[in-house]
């Protein structure tokens, strides 16, 4: 978000921000998976092996709701380079990653609302699986914006290989931080979808409007930084 540790400053708050975000894409993930006739949202590994057993005729695949699961991430991911996109430098970037995290927490928070007030059936479960997508979509692009390394916000599988591969205790020569950083990602992750499956006992929208929240927060913070560092720079070239 700031400071010097690299694109957007991998400091404490902004891996706190992004373990956060995973926290939350656990939830999601877990309310979709069970609530959404298994389809994930966000972990589109999983939703890429669906599509594939439903082109091989597999029984009980959610193929169209998986497809578009896919599809929805994909144009979320493309939408949200191409507003990033020229949005390089400090300040604008961060405020552009703030506001794409700010259309994800409405975009879920939007989804959560329509699964509480309407008994959807098959035709609004696929539509709410694209806008779900498309929100993680979003979510990972801006993610890769705050650049908190092994913390993609939506996988963990690239971060397991690094954390068992790499950690002092397996012979690696990954730094305690770096081990921290990586085992906080998929804790955090895990974590979540333990709370969205408890919380899917209330109905699929609160474990939808936890994810909601938790962007909203995410995206809240970001705002709030981003005006108290334009505030100290524009103090610093006053006093310089």
């Amino acid at each position: 978000m700031s400071g010097a540790a690299g694109p957007a400053g991998a400091d404490g708050l902004s891996t706190a921000a992004m373990l956060v975000l995973s926290f939350g894409t656990g939830v999601l993930d877990a309310a979709t998976y069970l609530g959404l006739d298994q389809v994930f949202t966000a972990n589109m590994t999983g939703n890429v092996i669906f599509v594939g057993l439903g082109l091989a005729d597999a029984e009980d695949v959610p193929l169209l709701r998986a497809t578009v699961a896919l599809v929805g991430f994909a144009m979320g991911a493309i939408l949200a380079g191409t507003v990033q996109r020229g949005h390089h430098a400090r300040p604008n970037a961060d405020v552009v990653a703030a506001s794409l995290l700010m259309a994800c927490a409405l975009t879920v928070g939007g989804s959560a609302l329509v699964l509480h007030l309407v008994d959807p059936g098959a035709t609004v479960f696929d539509l709410l699986a694209g806008a779900l997508g498309a929100a993680m979509g979003a979510q990972a692009v801006a993610a890769r914006r705050v650049a908190v390394g092994d913390v993609s916000t939506v996988v963990v599988t690239s971060t397991l290989a690094g954390l068992f591969a790499e950690a002092a205790w397996t012979g690696g020569t990954a730094g305690r931080a770096t081990t921290l950083r990586r085992a906080g990602a998929v804790g955090t992750m895990f974590g979540g979808a333990v709370v969205g499956a408890f919380t899917l006992r209330a109905g699929v929208a609160l474990p939808v409007a936890i994810s909601s929240g938790l962007l909203l927060v995410v995206a809240s913070t970001m705002v709030v930084r981003v005006v108290r560092d334009r505030r100290r720079d524009s103090l610093d070239a006053a006093t310089g």
